[in-house]
């Protein structure tokens, strides 16, 4: 999204490279267009024994000659690239945090011969992928502080405002990022080894898409061998280290006049593809187009070190060790009015919007929250005041059940009464004159209001109990009654007794069967039943029905555990 808004409005950043041999460097790049805006270069020594700048008089004028020859605006952007000094990978517990890290790489680098006498300046940056979640993997650059105390002095002297300093190991990873030379494996996320030769040592770096996993640098007095000899010097000392680095795809790039990477390329015992890129003598065009330079045979051979410098990515390895200044920051995506000022669009600036917006989204949604709390709290007041009246209403309608008492039934007198008024309770009766099965008998029935209903009887069959129930079910499908209680009838003692002496049948108990249907609640209904006269029903069996007695099965599995 800043990258849209930024475009025709981006801040341009000046990158700075300082590389043995070549000289510092400056380049002005298009971050959208891919294209070089502006590139000088002009000669500064490099001090390999100290590992500093040779001359910083002469760094200063070739910064004041360049920002004279290409432009460059008082109070410019710029990103400088240095040698590397020192440069390693450290394991960190993953809780670690950012106080005790530094704490752990300064430590780290003092182990550093030169460090032992100078004071370090590191930048870090974590590498992903890691194994082991309880660590991570870190890696880091140093600088010596004096040096880039004075550096500092001198480019804020030019007019110049110094964002970052880095080494040219990353910065040259980074830098063929931005050519799209190693797209595809960054995009497939590839494994890659990536050779930089420099003039007295060569370094590889094993990649696993845009991702630094290992560094190995190799000193080498190049300039101390013949021409053919340094190349078979490379190719020897590297055999059995690439052997060590599993990898799709080799690239080499010479950042010296002594070697042709084109050359060396050929001369590698290597399986694998390998991409040659020169950037000294030999380049024949530059990584990206160069639309001015005051000397195009110098824009050919573009080093992707400056080229990382003017391009900050920072979803990409960047290892800035002024990235705790207060006064260097990281990340200025353009420049846009606001109120009729210039206002530059930085990771600060952006953060601090972010949480500016947070704060207001969240008052926003907390009154929100306060205004339903309100509008709960009033309901729940209502739904309570509703609740109350409830309990009221069923308390009253509790004593006045209560204070009815059952009157003695007569079942004549009950049906003449109910069916002028209860149309449930009549049907309940239809059903106990026609609808009951053959070989049911009942022995009890309660009715109450017309439609709480207990009836208790005995059958020879579970079958011809199942039919009564439906009977009783289409009659008065909204009465909800339920078969409450089925078992085997095998104790007669008691009122069973007086019904069953009048059976026309075979006294056989293991073939009857007593049931219970009701709709009410059931101990409520006995205990009333039992107060109330009891409706005997003797159903006589016809003479034939003797002779088409069916076969009573014996009881199932659950009639067994009922008895």
């Amino acid at each position: 999204m800043l990258n849209f808004l930024s475009q025709g409005n981006q801040k341009q950043v000046v990158g700075i490279s300082l590389t043995p041999g070549i000289g510092l460097e400056a380049v002005i790049v298009d971050k959208f267009k891919n294209v070089v805006l502006n590139y000088g270069r002009k000669k500064v020594d490099y001090n390999f024994s100290t590992r500093e700048i040779q001359d910083y008089i002469q760094f200063k004028t070739a910064i004041v000659e360049l920002m004279d020859e290409m432009k460059i605006p008082p109070k410019a952007l710029t990103y400088l690239v240095l040698p590397n000094v020192h440069f390693d990978f450290t394991q960190v517990p993953s809780i670690i945090g950012d106080a005790e890290l530094k704490t752990v790489v300064l430590s780290k680098a003092e182990e550093f011969y030169l460090f032992k006498r100078e004071e370090p300046v590191s930048g870090c940056y974590t590498v992903s992928g890691a194994n082991d979640a309880s660590t991570k993997k870190i890696a880091y650059t140093s600088f010596q502080k004096t040096a880039i105390d004075q550096i500092k002095d001198i480019i804020s002297d030019c007019g110049l405002q110094l964002i970052g300093i880095e080494s040219a190991y990353s910065a040259t990873i980074r830098g063929l990022h931005v050519t799209g030379l190693i797209d595809d494996v960054v995009l497939e996320e590839s494994s890659w080894t990536l050779m930089m030769i420099n003039t007295n040592s060569f370094t590889l770096f094993q990649m696993e898409g845009k991702n630094l996993l290992d560094c190995t640098e190799v000193p080498l007095a190049i300039k101390s061998f013949s021409t053919e000899e340094a190349y078979q010097a490379i190719v020897s000392s590297s055999s059995q280290l690439l052997n060590n680095y599993p990898s799709m795809k080799l690239y080499i790039i010479s950042q010296t006049d002594d070697i042709c990477a084109d050359v060396l390329k050929r001369q590698m015992q290597y399986d694998r593809e390998i991409v040659a890129i020169d950037s000294n003598k030999y380049s024949k065009k530059p990584m990206l187009d160069v639309m001015a330079a005051t000397d195009f045979n110098e824009a050919n051979s573009v080093t992707a070190s400056v080229l990382g410098a003017s391009i900050i990515a920072p979803d990409f390895i960047t290892l800035n060790v002024l990235s705790d200044d207060p006064a260097a920051y990281l990340g200025i995506y353009f420049t846009t009015k606001i109120a009729g000022q210039d206002v530059d669009i930085t990771s600060e600036f952006v953060i601090k919007v972010c949480v500016v917006l947070a704060v207001v989204v969240a008052i926003f949604f907390g009154a929100i929250g306060a205004g339903l709390n309100f509008v709960d709290v009033s309901a729940q007041d209502k739904l309570s005041q509703y609740k109350s009246e409830i309990q009221s209403l069923d308390a009253q309608i509790s004593s006045e059940e209560q204070g009815e008492k059952a009157p003695d039934i007569d079942m004549f007198g009950v049906i003449d009464q109910v069916a002028a008024s209860n149309v449930v309770a009549i049907n309940f009766y239809d059903s106990i004159a026609t609808d009951i099965p053959k070989n049911v008998w009942l022995t009890k029935y309660y009715n109450k209001a017309g439609d709480k209903i207990l009836i208790k009887g005995i059958a020879e069959n579970i079958a011809d109990i199942y039919e009564y129930y439906k009977n009783l079910r289409v009659v008065s499908p909204q009465s909800n009654i339920k078969l409450t209680e089925l078992k085997v009838l095998t104790d007669v003692s008691g009122e069973s007794e007086a019904y069953i002496s009048n059976l026309l049948m075979e006294k056989d108990f293991d073939r009857l069967y007593s049931f219970e249907i009701a709709n009410t609640d059931i101990e409520i209904a006995k205990e009333e039943a039992s107060e109330a006269s009891e409706i005997e029903i003797i159903k006589k069996k016809a003479p034939e029905a003797e002779n088409n007695k069916k076969e009573i099965e014996k009881p199932s599995k659950q009639m067994k555990l009922a008895r």
